[in-house]
């Protein structure tokens, strides 16, 4: 068994096969809760969001990274 952590084979098996079960179990069950059920009503106009995602464009480019590597990390930012 691939056991990076020096435990004997039936333990890590044992701690493996456990949280696999308390996984499905989780997954099963709809016991994870979504911090967010409704997403709050922003008042921010298009405009103003876009503003916004160009100041944060110009500070990654003022920070030393090319064009590129500021967008993706732009989108990165705006993905969460």
């Amino acid at each position: 068994m691939n056991n990076p952590f020096g435990l004997p084979d039936e333990l890590f098996g044992a701690i493996l096969a456990s949280a696999i079960t308390e996984g499905m179990n989780t997954a099963n069950n709809h016991s994870m809760k979504n911090p967010h059920p409704v997403a709050p009503k922003q008042d921010v106009s298009p405009e103003d969001g876009a503003t916004a995602a160009k100041k944060i464009y110009d500070s990654y480019v003022k920070a030393g990274f090319n064009e590129v590597q500021a967008f993706e990390l732009l989108k990165l930012v705006l993905s969460k």
